[in-house]
């Protein structure tokens, strides 16, 4: 009969375990935003991509492939008139530049002169190497009395470039940036070696990557961040809300968590949620003074909240953001 008590005390105990966590947690949404670019190149129209030059002032493959990625990726984003490099090998010539082979810091002001306002792009990759390494896990026997031994291969390449940007005109520099990628990929096999690492994919991969850091640096662009909701079983509003972010509706959505913030009769803690939901949903809609408000009536109810403390702060950077994006349009 103890026994049977216990089990039932252990049922019941975690069925109110259950019931805490499934009325009080939080939903979370993903959401695309407007970021600014690293630089602010607004008046700039043209940007032509130079020579990016490796460890020897030569130009090799892994110079020409990002020379050639930069510039594909740059005249995609359509955020610029990207000069083609035929076009800067004639101006060269023309000014009787061509014998250097190089479109650099040195060639700029030449080509300022020829095509006017603009950004020439160029660099120099640090580092650019692939390394493998073969290692043997510790022998085992399986159930029957096999014996086992697990064989690895890992394949790492490592990418690094500094790049510097500057006015055509003028050869002032507008900004230096270095980038790094390092993708890797594993191999196991059972009793034999690993099968082979693909060098060419992990560089390719690191050629993309480097890529979009580029652009991250010379263009405005889309990023997609994370917003944790608070929710309750006495906020049905919460996730109508948030159905309504997903659809576009965000008048909709915002109406109904202010709608939750007039509710009487909330405990102290569901009341801060409702302003803290509100204040979260007025960051990424660009009201930030009104979500500072919001979400500073959320810690004053509760004080101790480091989740509270963090949306603050975060409202602060987003309009930081804002405001520098503002500038680049």
């Amino acid at each position: 009969m103890l026994k049977f008590w216990k089990i039932n005390l252990i049922l019941i105990f975690l069925l109110f375990v259950s019931i805490i966590f499934n009325s009080c947690g939080t939903t979370s949404m993903y959401m695309k935003v407007k970021r600014p670019a690293e630089i602010n190149l607004k008046g700039y129209q043209k940007i032509a991509v130079g020579d990016i030059v490796n460890p020897r002032n030569r130009v090799d493959k892994h110079s020409r492939d990002l020379s050639d990625e930069f510039t594909s990726t740059l005249f995609k984003s359509g955020y610029f008139e990207v000069l083609d490099r035929q076009h800067l090998n004639k101006i060269l010539e023309e000014q009787g530049l061509a014998q250097t082979g190089l479109i650099d810091e040195s060639s700029a002001v030449e080509i300022g002169n020829i095509i006017g306002a603009g950004v020439l792009v160029f660099g120099r990759i640090q580092n650019a190497k692939y390394e493998e390494k073969t290692s043997k896990g510790k022998a085992h026997k399986d159930k029957k009395g096999k014996t086992h031994q697990t064989n690895y291969r890992n394949g790492e390449f490592n990418l690094s470039v500094n790049v510097k940007l500057i006015d055509i005109q003028t050869a002032k520099i507008l900004g230096v940036k270095t980038m790094t990628s390092r993708k890797i990929q594993r191999k196991t096999a059972d009793n034999k070696p690993a099968p082979e690492v693909d060098p060419e994919m992990l560089y390719r991969q690191c050629l993309n990557d480097i890529s979009a850091q580029f652009m991250k640096v010379v263009s405005p662009y889309e990023a997609s961040v994370k917003a944790e909701f608070e929710t309750d079983d006495k906020l049905p509003e919460v996730d109508q809300a948030i159905t309504m972010f997903k659809i576009g509706e965000w008048d909709d959505g915002l109406k109904l968590l202010q709608k939750a913030t007039e509710k009487t009769g909330l405990e102290k803690e569901v009341r801060a949620k409702t302003f803290y939901n509100l204040g979260l949903a007025q960051t990424y809609s660009d009201d930030f003074e009104n979500a500072l408000v919001n979400l500073k009536k959320a810690l004053m109810l509760e004080t101790d909240s480091s989740r509270y403390q963090r949306a603050i702060q975060n409202v602060k950077a987003e309009q930081e953001k804002a405001e520098r994006l503002k500038e680049q349009l």
